[in-house]
C-alpha cells in the first residue's frame, strides 16, 4: 500500500491490517518534523508523480526482500515540528527480512526528499 496524503494517519491501524498467522515482524518507521536551526516545519509538494515513485520503491523491496506486506504513508503540505512525515511499516515471517526492507525503503525515500522537499523558515 502506497498512499500519499495531507491528513495524519494512524500508525495502529496500519499495524492491525498487517497482522496474520504467518507475520513474525512488523517493523516499523515513523518519520517526524524535527527543529533545524532557523527553521518552523517542512514543506512536501504534493507532486503528480511521487505516487509513483513510491510505488516502484514498494514494489522493488517486495521483490528483493522476504517480505509479506508494506505500507508506505507520505504526508505533503506544510508540517510543522513533531508532525508526522512518513511512516513505513513492513511485515514478514521473520524479523531481519523485515529490518532489511524497511532500511532499504526509507533510504530510498530519504533519496526522494532532495527533489521535493523544503524548509520553511521563520
Amino acid at each position: 500500500m502506497v498512499e500519499v496524503r495531507r491528513e495524519d494517519f494512524s500508525v495502529a491501524e496500519i499495524v492491525a491490517k498487517m497482522k496474520n498467522p504467518k507475520i513474525g515482524a512488523i517493523v516499523i518507521y515513523l518519520g517526524v518534523v524535527r527543529e533545524f536551526p532557523q527553521g518552523s516545519g517542512l514543506e512536501f509538494e504534493d507532486k503528480k508523480d511521487i505516487t509513483q515513485k513510491l510505488q516502484r520503491v514498494e514494489d522493488r523491496a517486495i521483490h528483493r526482500f522476504d517480505v509479506q506486506d508494506i505500507a508506505i504513508i507520505h504526508r505533503v503540505g506544510s508540517l510543522s515540528i513533531s508532525d508526522n512525515i512518513l511512516l513505513i511499516a513492513v511485515s514478514a515471517p521473520h524479523r531481519q527480512a523485515a529490518f532489511d526492507a524497511c532500511k532499504h525503503i526509507v533510504d530510498k525515500v530519504k533519496d526522494l526528499h532532495r527533489s521535493w522537499s523544503k524548509e520553511i523558515c521563520k
